[in-house]
């Protein structure tokens, strides 16, 4: 769930046409510095900077402009403010744009396996505001699935969502998908803004009654409120499991895992904070090698720790896995031949 500080609330610049593109480039030829860690340095993901800023899709925060001008100065800020820039926008420009006539409208998607992929995303570290919807993971594990979800969102709704390193952590990644109108179509699924838990979400009942439904929504759930982990109780197993605290997807998920064939186990741990985790696996080595066959991953980190599992036997330390992670090139979403 997002958290206060996370998003970019600062005044942002409007650079005249094609300006904001010289200004990046030029300030990545003063760092001498790739993308990847020019991104690193501001605390922003590099699709934002590389794709997002540099394509001008989207304005620069008022703040980044000023650090990037006084460590990298190709040019005085000055001349940059009265020659290079259009326009100061307030920190809330667009909210206001997008509450008033220039609503990003939406187009309303088929009930499909790839919505219902995208629901099990928003119930597993996804959250739902008022205005907009925000999905949370690791940095840098999650990154490339977030960009798996960003497109897919486009394909669905026809709007785009941006992606970004909290400024309060940079451990976290976060998609935001600014839309009335998309809260609005959850709303008519019985997805409500605010605490899942609170609001007793669950799974809309049209997902029930397809398996290629069902098989999205746990792949959705596997690659945000779950994953594949290593047990060794006198041999090595691969385990799948899901990790929720809310007892109506608990129950959805069981009830999903029988629909399409398969033996859940459940048990329940209690965190820190008095609050109960559900935890729902599937042990069997056969059904876990059908699970990656039927419904597979999305999410690089649950792919490559399954081929390590399964072809050698062991989970891959952290700084391989990482390393695995930043150069994973599959089509997704994987599913195992």
């Amino acid at each position: 769930m997002r958290k206060v500080g996370e998003q970019i609330r600062d005044k942002r610049i409007k650079f005249k046409e094609n300006l904001q593109k010289e200004f990046l480039r030029n300030i990545k030829n003063e760092s001498k510095l790739t993308w990847k860690f020019l991104a690193k340095k501001l605390n922003v993901c590099e699709h934002t900077i590389r794709v997002d800023w540099q394509k001008e899709g989207t304005t620069i925060p008022y703040k980044i402009c000023l650090k990037l001008i006084k460590k990298y100065p190709f040019k005085k800020w000055q001349i940059i403010k009265s020659e290079w820039i259009e326009e100061i926008l307030p920190s809330n420009w667009g909210q206001k744009k997008a509450g008033g006539i220039n609503k990003k409208h939406i187009t309303i998607p088929n009930k499909s396996e790839e919505l219902a992929e995208l629901i099990g995303v928003i119930l597993g570290d996804g959250h739902i505001g008022k205005k907009e919807i925000t999905i949370t993971g690791e940095f840098p594990h999650q990154e490339k699935h977030l960009e798996y979800i960003k497109e897919k969102i486009k394909k669905l709704f026809g709007i785009d969502s941006r992606i970004f390193i909290s400024y309060t952590n940079d451990n976290t990644i976060i998609l935001d998908c600014y839309s009335v109108e998309i809260v609005n179509f959850l709303k008519k699924n019985k997805l409500y803004p605010g605490n899942k838990i609170k609001n007793k979400l669950s799974f809309p009942k049209w997902i029930f009654k397809k398996k290629d439904f069902i098989k999205g929504a746990l792949r959705g759930l596997i690659d945000t409120d779950g994953g594949i982990y290593y047990k060794q109780k006198g041999y090595k197993r691969a385990i799948i499991e899901f990790q929720n605290y809310s007892p109506q997807i608990k129950r959805d998920i069981i009830l999903f895992i029988k629909k399409i064939g398969f033996n859940p186990s459940k048990s329940q741990t209690i965190n820190e904070r008095g609050e109960k985790r559900h935890n729902i696996r599937i042990q069997n080595q056969e059904e876990v090698r059908s699970f990656f066959k039927l419904i597979g991953s999305s999410n690089p980190k649950n792919i490559i720790k399954y081929k390590c599992l399964i072809e050698k036997g062991f989970m891959p330390q952290k700084e391989e896995l990482k390393k695995e992670i930043i150069q994973f090139n599959e089509i997704l979403p994987f599913r195992m031949q």
